[in-house]
């Protein structure tokens, strides 16, 4: 289910539906890969879930204390794709917020991206 969920909502139902509406399923994708094991696509959700309150036009605070706590979850459930990414959400955020000197860059709390190695999906 997580992986019918993060497709249909992340590259299909944004035609159709409104962003307000992904909330309720993604979560539900989330928890459904959680429960069945499928914690790489459980974790997908869980990234997208926190793009959907940003898009969806919470304020800052709230994304930025999202961000920090789903890198939490994917660090211990060792899923490091989910997990960079989010830290590249989590420092824009922050430079949002006003915490880095140098806002088109993504450096400071969350991330340095000259330390970062790109690499391509396996």
């Amino acid at each position: 289910k997580a992986k019918t969920v993060l497709v249909l909502y992340a590259h299909a139902f944004h035609h159709v539906k409104p962003l307000q509406s992904f909330s309720k399923p993604i979560l539900e994708g989330y928890q459904s890969g959680m429960r069945t094991g499928d914690k790489e696509f459980g974790m997908w959700c869980l990234l997208f879930s926190v793009g959907v309150i940003h898009m969806t036009g919470k304020p800052l605070k709230v994304i930025e204390e999202q961000c920090q706590v789903s890198i939490t979850q994917m660090v211990e459930l060792k899923e490091e794709d989910q997990a960079s990414m989010q830290r590249m959400y989590w420092q824009l955020y922050l430079n949002l917020m006003g915490s880095s000197n140098n806002t088109v860059e993504l450096s400071g709390k969350a991330m340095d991206e000259k330390e970062v190695v790109f690499t391509p999906f396996s």
